[in-house]
């Protein structure tokens, strides 16, 4: 079996077409064909399933994804540590972290850094989704819920305190909720369905059941705008909010304060440029009164 065409089954997994894979992978849809034809004979079972609309996995194709996946990443974390592990404090350092945080707290903290060692590129991605560690793609990853998978070496560095928050000129306008139970008179922004993991969600529902949202935002930073232009009410990390004149509100209910962990890739954690960005990024965590860890 040729390793190589785990790419190309990837590729059509992802895309479920022939056309879209190529173009993905920048070959012909031919050369897609013949490589996911190859790996079906190598492993004597039959990946996709095609019809008139593309091609759909298989029970065997559907198995085949995870350990697929784990191994592309394997592999391009190893060729990307092998090419660069005598590159000292010059190359990428990868980092993944919640929405806001990586914009307000480490971007500005990390200029210094960056500005003495200009060799040493960062490569950023900021989402309140969480990533998805099976593709390995990060050297350094910040999340609020323990991972219990990938290889990464874990540390809690603290945690962070989230709370509902309102502009003045919304409490002007509609008063200020003094119990739980008064949320169901107000306007609170909530998120959308594909969002209803998130840890927000769950506290406002252990706080109002049954609380419809009066909208429904995809990012925290929509959520910020939002309450900013007076409408409604948002659970948000108190880290973003010190400098936008929001009022707290409940003070009485305990906040929402998730662990913050750290990971740090295995293959990674070696390279000194990732050992310094990791050094610096706890730094500037502490600065901004990120809780410790204990």
């Amino acid at each position: 079996m040729d390793w190589n065409d785990l790419k190309f089954f990837l590729a059509v997994a992802n895309a479920r077409s022939l056309s879209a894979a190529s173009a993905r992978l920048g070959v012909s849809a031919s050369t897609v064909s013949r490589r996911i034809e190859a790996l079906e004979a190598a492993l004597q079972v039959k990946l996709f399933r095609p019809h008139r609309d593309g091609y759909d996995l298989t029970p065997a194709g559907e198995d085949l994804v995870a350990p697929a996946e784990r191994a592309e990443a394997q592999m391009r974390v190893f060729e990307r540590t092998a090419r660069e592990k005598d590159s000292d404090l010059a190359g990428p350092v990868r980092i993944d972290v919640p929405e806001l945080l990586g914009q307000k707290v480490l971007l500005p903290e990390l200029a210094g850094l960056l500005q003495s060692h200009p060799e040493i590129r960062l490569e950023m991605h900021s989402s309140v989704r969480p990533v998805r560690l099976i593709g390995e793609e990060a050297d350094i990853v910040l999340r609020l819920v323990r991972p219990q998978q990938g290889n990464y070496r874990q540390r809690k560095i603290g945690s962070l305190a989230f709370g509902l928050y309102a502009a003045p000129s919304y409490l002007e306008r509609h008063g200020t909720p003094g119990t739980p139970a008064d949320l169901y008179r107000h306007r609170v922004i909530g998120w959308s369905e594909e969002l209803s993991y998130l840890i927000m969600v769950a506290w406002v529902e252990r706080l109002c059941p049954g609380l419809q949202p009066s909208m429904c935002l995809t990012s925290l930073g929509a959520q910020m705008a939002a309450v900013k232009n007076g409408l409604g009410l948002a659970v948000l990390p108190a880290f973003a909010v010190q400098s936008a004149g929001f009022v707290p509100l409940l003070p009485e209910v305990p906040p929402l304060a998730p662990d913050l962990w750290m990971l740090v890739h295995e293959q990674a954690a070696e390279l000194p440029r990732v050992r310094l960005v990791k050094e610096a990024v706890i730094t500037a965590l502490a600065r901004f009164k990120v809780r410790p860890g204990v």
